[in-house]
């Protein structure tokens, strides 16, 4: 697919993966990236997102739809969950669609994935447009601890996954405080969901250091992500696992 803005841009998917500490793959986040068509240049997803307008957001998504069916069986054979990441006016046009409504509806494992920035986030169950996604679909909280909103929306049981923010954690890891902190955040949030991801540990130091919490998964760049082509390789556990007893 190319999207014309002020340029042609090719999209295509990459899967990030999430593993338990056994180096079990337990879930798969799906973005997609743009490339220039006249340079050699990688734009995530989130930086072109807002640029496009209505019609290209409903392209856009109905390609990762497609890719999600296309390795459906995988996922369901290993029991691996998918998220796919969308902002709110996304939101509320897959709302207006039930084609593509009932077309994710199908996708076992699937799991929204929003962040604080969405519209209204702070109001929680009062959101109307989270609540409608609620009804149709898990859902998951991409950046807790990001310090854009309140805890609102995760203590009002809206989410079957939370992800700690990231930055959140790089900040924080080397502090004489993190490990009461974290133990605190986890006794908060853990009664409020099914899961809990911890990022932002991006190096073997830290993820030493983090196996000690029971946290149910992690996301890092230590892990090589997968094109559609190489989707099945992320089943074999990273190198970061091999030497260590968690």
């Amino acid at each position: 697919m190319k999207i014309h803005l002020a340029a042609d841009y090719k999209s295509y998917s990459t899967f990030y993966p999430i593993y338990s500490f056994g180096g079990k793959l337990i879930a798969v986040k799906l973005m997609t990236h743009f490339s220039h068509s006249t340079a050699n240049v990688i734009i995530p997803q989130e930086m072109l997102l807002p640029q496009l307008d209505n019609d290209q957001r409903i392209i856009l998504l109905q390609k990762q739809i497609n890719s999600l069916e296309k390795h459906h069986d995988f996922f369901c054979r290993h029991g691996v969950r998918m998220a796919l990441n969308i902002d709110a006016p996304t939101a509320s046009l897959l709302l207006d669609n039930e084609i593509l409504v009932r077309k994710l509806a199908l996708l076992q494992g699937l799991e929204l994935e929003i962040n604080e920035s969405f519209t209204d986030f702070t109001l929680g169950c009062e959101n109307t447009c989270l609540m409608a996604l609620k009804a149709r679909f898990d859902l998951s909280l991409e950046n807790y601890g990001a310090g854009k909103a309140s805890s609102k929306a995760a203590y009002d049981n809206l989410f079957t996954t939370i992800k700690l923010d990231k930055g959140f954690i790089q900040q924080n890891i080397n502090k004489l405080s993190f490990r009461p902190f974290i133990n605190a955040m986890l006794e908060h949030i853990k009664p409020h969901c099914q899961r809990v991801i911890i990022q932002g540990v991006d190096d073997l130091s830290g993820l030493d250091r983090i196996s000690e919490f029971p946290f149910d998964g992690i996301q890092s760049t230590l892990f090589s992500s997968a094109s559609d082509e190489s989707l099945e390789s992320l089943i074999h556990p990273p190198e970061a696992f091999a030497e260590r007893q968690f």
